[in-house]
């Protein structure tokens, strides 16, 4: 079946659990971490949104994706903003040198070093985007003029190269109208998607490489987040409702049929 492309935009989001029956924190019994499940996402609709609105200051997205498709862009994660601007975090096959991208609605910031085959190869990958001020690191964001920018991090490595502007002065995002996993406005995300979190600090470079943890989730309390997406692992797999892990209470819906896979980033 030949699919037409209809946007442009991508917005963020292997191995079998070991049969071991996990508690209602999505820990083994006992202690220690375990990661059994994600959902899968259709392309046409399916999404992961906030039960109400939330009120996040974004300064860092987390999450592990998977995706065969490379025919047109899909979004990975959506966030309101102030007024009519909106961000995400995408995947753009279709535009050279920005596999992957953060979009603030405003300006958009690239992971120009990576190609579609390192990003559209069937196999789970991390992504982060941080946001950094002056002062915060001794290393700010790509291409600024005024002490403030973004950062991306591919499978625990630093790789944003591109930017549209040479001014960034936002967090990722001030969620006061939405968040959501799979969808930016009409684009929908095709694939898979596990552990999805964002925090109120901006994480470093050391951070996200621990987060990334040579390609196994892992725990992510002592990091602080204020909103922590399991994807499954808290209610072993079923029911509608993913349940925060994070501080600030904000669940998330499964909306028109996301399904629970077994197949996670390992």
């Amino acid at each position: 079946v030949q699919r037409l492309m209809t946007h442009s935009t991508i917005s963020l989001g292997l191995g079998l659990g070991g049969g071991k029956a996990s508690t209602s924190s999505g820990r083994l019994p006992g202690g220690g971490f375990l990661n059994e499940y994600a959902i899968l996402l259709d392309g046409t609709d399916d999404h992961v949104a906030v039960a109400s609105n939330p009120s996040l200051d974004v300064y860092t997205c987390s999450l592990w994706f998977k995706t065969a498709e490379t025919y047109f862009s899909l979004p990975v994660a959506g966030f309101g903003k102030s007024g009519s601007q909106y961000g995400g975090i995408r995947l753009i096959p279709s535009v050279t040198g920005r596999a992957i991208e953060y979009n603030d609605g405003v300006k958009y910031i690239a992971a120009g070093g990576l190609s579609n085959s390192d990003v559209f190869d069937n196999a789970w990958h991390h992504v982060a985007i941080v946001f950094v001020a002056s002062g915060y690191e001794s290393t700010t964001g790509t291409a600024t003029n005024d002490g403030k920018g973004y950062k991306i991090f591919f499978d625990g490595t630093r790789v944003d190269t591109v930017v549209e502007t040479t001014s960034h002065s936002y967090s990722l995002a001030t969620t006061s109208s939405f968040f959501a996993v799979g969808k930016e406005r009409t684009s929908y995300y095709e694939g898979l998607i596990d552990e999805v979190a964002v925090f109120g600090s901006s994480l470093s470079d050391a951070d996200i490489s621990s987060i990334y943890n040579s390609g196994a989730p892992t725990d992510l309390t002592d990091y602080s987040p204020t909103l922590w997406w399991r994807m499954g692992d808290i209610n072993g797999g079923s029911g509608t409702t993913i349940t925060d892990q994070g501080s600030g209470g904000n669940n998330g819906t499964l909306t028109n049929g996301p399904t629970y896979t077994t197949n996670v980033p390992s």
